[in-house]
């Protein structure tokens, strides 16, 4: 695999699988100082985002895709999706990162997976151009290029990148996860998990150093492209485009680097259709929001779940 199909897949993968994002942005530590936010106009855009319906005999599943890291001035909630929220007895979300239980369990979970061993810097796995890039770059997001030493690559790179976007006025608590959080507060609905925080960051973790570190260099070069490239995915998201979505998404990915996207999108994908059967089988209704990359193309969840006999219907 040559470096370019490396870089090209795990950009997308880390986007992909960052449903443990606002968990990072908790438990990681707090270097990162705001930026005076850049403006876009999020509060114009008429959003119509995708989901879809399953019923049988004595239950119904929505599914829903979502972003975990959003701008405060987009207003997804249409009626018609919060309706289904509403009406479901349990929301199933990717995992829990949120909870004050995880956020504890996060504190140690990244020092576990995202700090080098004792006597290993970030620097010594750099050349030097990547090191004085680095130096260069991170400030702009206000990260001392000192306190990022002690991190292994893809935590650097995960921070830098979250830090730029929020950098855009975006933010983790106007995230799907977080706004349907809050939503379902106080009332009766239950919480249900597809995945574990620990096997989330356990992927991220287990990328192999050196595509870590040419996915870190990639980053640091690319960085100043990053808002224009998360504009184009909020929007497309936000009115519905799945297949422009998906392009987006996991088209490089799917491409170029086809052993990534079966691991961080199709394997995790198939991984949770038999639990989707599970809910199915069982009675009531179920409201399931995982990250809108898992819903589209052919090995994604929507057209999985049609290819073992069910009827999904885009609502």
């Amino acid at each position: 695999m040559s470096d370019t199909s490396r870089l090209n897949g795990l950009r997308p993968a880390l986007a992909a699988g960052a449903a443990v994002l606002a968990g990072f942005l908790a438990g990681a530590p707090a270097a990162l100082a705001q930026a005076e936010p850049q403006s876009a106009d999020y509060a114009a855009i008429e959003a119509d985002p995708a989901y879809w319906r399953i019923a049988d005999a004595d239950s119904e599943v929505y599914v829903f895709g979502t972003f975990h890291i959003l701008p405060e001035g987009l207003d997804w909630r249409t009626e018609a999706l919060m309706a289904a929220v509403d009406s479901a007895d349990t929301l199933y979300l990717e995992a829990d990162v949120h909870s004050p239980e995880a956020q504890a369990q996060m504190q140690s979970l990244i020092p576990q997976y995202g700090l080098n061993p004792q006597g290993v810097t970030l620097s010594s796995m750099l050349d030097a151009e990547t090191q004085a890039l680095l130096a260069e770059v991170a400030p702009t997001v206000g990260a001392a290029p000192a306190s990022l030493e002690p991190m292994q690559p893809w935590l650097v790179q995960v921070l830098l990148s979250v830090a730029k976007i929020q950098q855009m006025g975006f933010d983790p608590n106007a995230g799907v996860e977080l706004q349907l959080i809050a939503h379902v507060r106080d009332t009766d609905t239950q919480f249900g998990y597809f995945e574990t925080a620990e096997e989330q960051i356990g992927f991220l973790s287990g990328i192999p150093q050196e595509v870590q570190v040419d996915g870190l260099a990639e980053t640091l070069h690319e960085l100043e492209e990053l808002p224009q490239e998360v504009d184009d995915m909020v929007r497309v998201w936000a009115t519905g485009d799945m297949q422009a979505l998906d392009a987006y998404v996991n088209g490089d990915m799917r491409e170029e680097t086809p052993e990534v996207y079966e691991a961080v999108i199709v394997q995790r994908n198939r991984n949770w259709i038999p639990q989707i059967e599970e809910i199915l089988e069982g009675e009531g209704v179920a409201f399931i929001a995982v990250g809108a990359g898992h819903l589209p193309g052919e090995q994604g969840v929507i057209e999985l779940l049609r290819a073992r006999g069910h009827e999904v219907v885009r609502q």
